[in-house]
């Protein structure tokens, strides 16, 4: 759906959210390019407390939403990739967090 924007699942672990592209062909083109940053928080141990459980380090991550475009390398906002590195893709819904977070993107 072209008027949706599409989660690329990648062999590598990463994914993409963007305007998929040339499906037909022998590689995808990805446009209007985003993907998911996690930035953690690192607190200092202190003593019996150093043993924390993974849902309480979980919480000390922070998830950003970035444009692809204002890395060091500077990439233009499309991306090409081959078939055999994509995984599977998915339509976005409107209503979910990633749309809600590139719509307010857009808007400012």
């Amino acid at each position: 759906n072209k008027d949706k924007y599409q989660a690329v699942f990648l062999s590598n672990g990463q994914v993409y959210f963007g305007k998929l592209q040339n499906t037909a062909g022998d590689s995808l083109v990805l446009k209007d390019i985003y993907y998911l940053q996690v930035d953690s928080k690192i607190q200092p141990s202190s003593g019996d407390n150093a043993d924390v459980s993974t849902k309480e380090n979980s919480d000390n991550s922070d998830v950003q939403l970035i444009k692809l475009g204002n890395e060091l390398h500077g990439p233009e906002d499309q991306m090409q990739i081959t078939k055999d590195q994509v995984l599977f893709w998915e339509n976005l819904k409107a209503d979910g967090k990633v749309s809600k977070a590139i719509d307010s993107y857009v808007k400012e």
